[in-house]
């Protein structure tokens, strides 16, 4: 009886407006959207996330679309970055590592700023932005491959018969003429592409990275091509096994820590490979706009 009148008391001295919690302002973002210039390749993307700070303080990553509570009102500086699932895994959401601060516009309610990045808050409101993200200027694209010219970045080789890989339907992106379809069977049940051209890296522990867009009825495996300095050896490394996808998918493959293992030599190429399955009678994959891609900074 003593414990409850003295929360009788306690409680009787507060006043009304402790209770009451301070109602936050709301920035909404739909998407991060990629704008590339030209020979940066296609703008396809598959960002997920928002990696936000305002004032220099980290908020958090937000899942795309993202509307975020904030404790804040009026002028306020934000930075964006984009974020991506490295190897498609959900449990390794990272920072994209080629692409810069998202450039931000406010939609809805629009107060005037001469900073992109400077958004005014409304208590109890939703602020919309436009956030769009451009390769950053480190970014060294080591390979473009988006068979929209004769000239092959990956040399195809598939048995006896490497004819009718190319295709004019079904392509990814609306305004592409063709992509690669690559059909495995009895007789060729085998395929590999590799770098027409091994290239040097110069800054092995920067992050190396392959964007794809892929369509597949079964499984492949992606990874780095190294020659041997004492001879004309491939060694190959094995980034990730790409699980099958009935529709167009695209997927950001690690390939820095394969780089790493392989620093002995100055020649560096990518692969991409499949076995046809023991119990299928056929396997088909599609590729489009791959980007081999490895930041050169100091």
């Amino acid at each position: 009886m003593l414990a409850f009148t003295l929360m009788l008391l306690i409680f009787s001295n507060c006043s009304k407006e402790q209770f009451n919690a301070e109602r936050p302002s709301y920035l909404h973002i739909s998407s991060i959207n990629l704008q590339t210039e030209v020979f940066q390749g296609t703008d396809s993307h598959k960002i997920t996330d928002a990696w936000v700070n305002m004032d220099g303080q980290f908020l958090g990553v937000f899942e795309l679309p993202a509307t975020i509570p904030i404790l804040a009102e009026g002028f306020h500086d934000f930075t964006i970055y984009p974020g991506i699932k490295a190897n498609g895994i959900s449990a390794t959401r990272i920072r994209n590592p080629f692409l810069g601060v998202c450039v931000l516009n406010s939609i809805e309610p629009n107060t005037p700023s001469l900073d992109t990045n400077r958004i005014h808050l409304y208590r109890d409101q939703v602020v919309s932005v436009n956030a769009t993200t451009y390769y950053s200027a480190e970014t060294e694209f080591l390979m473009i491959e988006d068979y929209e010219d004769d000239e092959a970045a990956l040399v195809l080789s598939l048995g006896e018969d490497s004819s009718d890989v190319m295709i004019n339907s079904e392509v990814f992106l609306e305004g592409d003429n063709s992509s690669l379809v690559v059909t495995l069977d009895a007789e060729n049940p085998f395929f590999e592409m590799l770098s027409s051209e091994l290239v040097s890296l110069d800054k092995l522990y920067k992050p190396t990275m392959l964007e794809l867009n892929y369509r597949c009825d079964q499984s492949f495996k992606v990874g780095l091509v190294v020659k041997s300095p004492a001879s004309d050896f491939l060694r190959r490394y094995e980034s990730l096994q790409v699980n099958p996808s009935i529709d167009w998918n695209k997927i950001y493959v690690h390939m820095t820590n394969q780089v790493v293992l392989a620093n002995s030599s100055d020649e560096f190429g990518i692969y991409i490979r499949a076995h046809m399955s023991d119990t299928s009678e056929t396997a088909s994959f599609h590729f489009d706009n791959i980007k081999w891609l490895h930041i050169n900074n100091e």
